[in-house]
């Protein structure tokens, strides 16, 4: 079973990110899109992906209906190639929706086992697909402005064909585990590591969608904005990596240490213009990252506490973040856009660790 899973979160990773990098790209190339369009884009489909992974874990699905999901996201996507402006929004909303069914399916079938080195395989399999989706678009965009909506296509069908074939040995309806441990997490903690991943996806929302528009602002080529964004997720990778077999990081510094360098990353981006600034800045984007989406998949899985929820923060980070982006780069411009969203996440930093540095500057007074 966890070796299909694997394969189709690889895939569907896959088609995800390079459909989305395609999409702006097409947008602002063919489309002749503003930020404010291109940050709808991204609102569009995060916005109904948070709704209904919201839905389904007050009611979630007890079947195999997410092995069709990847053909019709497919399907969806293909017909990008054909639709004008207003038909591309409506197209974002049933391929988020369907994605919405995929994430939190696959990775309910983890709830079965409470083996760490599983949960860390399964994300090395999707962020590697994070990975290559990121850095082929830029080459195959490049080929046709179609060509990415063609392999959408493709790689969708392949994830149907592996998910049908094992059909019998995949299982929602399982035995959740019996949650001993829940009561050992407090609520506060809970709640800082849910509110730290949404900052790391708010944060990576408006670099996703709204950095290739600054990036052909100011003369990169396609292939070279998509290697930028694939490195984040590269650096991600590497964490994912090292985080494989390893419990929750509970130091009491994550937080404010993440926000920091949340922030640190979001100026070198927005006013970074040479090559090495912007990879560095992408790279502790990318690590710091890692560590906020390894706390929160744990706790929600190991924990029981619902992986729709965990994929809700996910979607709401990205579509307020490519929104808000979007919204200020219009107002403002681009780089004044990311100098506000790092101090948002630095001011939420330190309000949050607000009790644990006064005890460490009282401690050390």
């Amino acid at each position: 079973m966890y070796q299909a899973i694997y394969t189709a979160s690889f895939l569907m990773a896959w088609v995800g990110n390079l459909f989305s990098i395609s999409l702006t790209l097409f947008l602002v190339q063919v489309k002749q899109s503003g930020p404010f369009i291109i940050g709808l884009v991204g609102f569009t489909g995060n916005f109904i992906y948070t709704i209904i992974t919201f839905l389904l874990s007050r009611r979630p699905l007890k079947n195999n209906t997410f092995i069709y999901t990847p053909i019709a996201i497919g399907i969806f996507y293909f017909l990008i190639i054909f639709s004008p402006v207003p038909l591309i929004f409506i197209i974002l909303l049933f391929g988020g929706a369907c994605y919405a069914i995929f994430w939190p399916s696959v990775q309910t079938c983890f709830t079965a086992t409470n083996d760490d080195l599983k949960i860390g395989i399964y994300n090395l399999f999707w962020s590697a697909g994070v990975i290559l989706g990121t850095f082929s678009a830029g080459f195959i965009y490049a080929l046709s402005h179609h060509a990415p909506f063609v392999v959408t296509l493709l790689l969708s069908t392949i994830a149907f064909c592996v998910l049908m074939y094992n059909k019998q040995h995949l299982f929602l309806d399982i035995k959740q585990p019996s949650g001993e441990t829940k009561e050992h997490l407090s609520p506060i903690l809970v709640r800082k590591i849910r509110v730290l991943n949404f900052l790391h996806f708010f944060v990576s929302g408006s670099v996703f969608y709204l950095y290739p528009k600054l990036g052909l602002l100011r003369g990169l080529s396609p292939q070279f904005i998509g290697t930028i964004i694939g490195v984040i997720f590269t650096s991600r990778f590497v964490a994912f990596f090292l985080l494989m077999d390893k419990p929750l990081i509970l130091h009491p510094a994550v937080f404010i240490l993440s926000c920091l360098l949340f922030f640190i990353s979001c100026v070198m981006i927005g006013y970074g213009s040479h090559p090495i600034i912007i990879l560095i800045s992408v790279i502790i984007l990318g690590i710091t990252g890692a560590f906020a989406y390894h706390n929160s998949l744990l706790i929600h899985i190991k924990y029981n506490l619902k992986p729709e929820i965990h994929e809700c923060i996910l979607g709401a980070g990205t579509f307020f973040g490519s929104l808000i982006a979007g919204l200020l780069g219009q107002i403002f411009n681009l780089p004044s856009a990311y100098i506000i969203i790092g101090s948002f996440v630095l001011i939420v930093g330190l309000w949050h660790s607000r009790h644990y540095l006064f005890s460490f500057l009282f401690q050390n007074s």
